[in-house]
């Protein structure tokens, strides 16, 4: 027989809701926009990267938007990929 797991909503919301939470996610997507733009200059381009922090009644959302300096979207995907490793070492 397979375990089952139930998750507990209510402590996961109020974990969500947490202005901790909230100050953490915030500061690792801006080290990931931080980092993905160093890297897309690094390449000759801007770096012009987008963060959208997104404070709900559930949860809140950090998201970077790729990079509007250039016109080839592999490039801000692969900046982008590089620099989720830049949100590890951010606490």
């Amino acid at each position: 027989m397979a375990n089952r797991i139930v998750p507990n909503r209510r402590n996961i919301l109020a974990f969500l809701r947490t202005p901790e939470t909230q100050a953490l996610i915030e500061r690792k997507t801006r080290a990931i926009e931080a980092a993905a733009s160093a890297t897309t200059r690094a390449e000759g381009w801007r770096g012009e990267f987008r963060t959208d922090i997104e404070v709900g009644e559930h949860r809140v959302r950090g998201a970077v938007i790729g990079d509007y300096s250039t016109p080839y979207s592999e490039v801000s995907r692969r900046a982008l990929l590089r620099a989720l490793d830049a949100a590890r070492g951010t606490d």
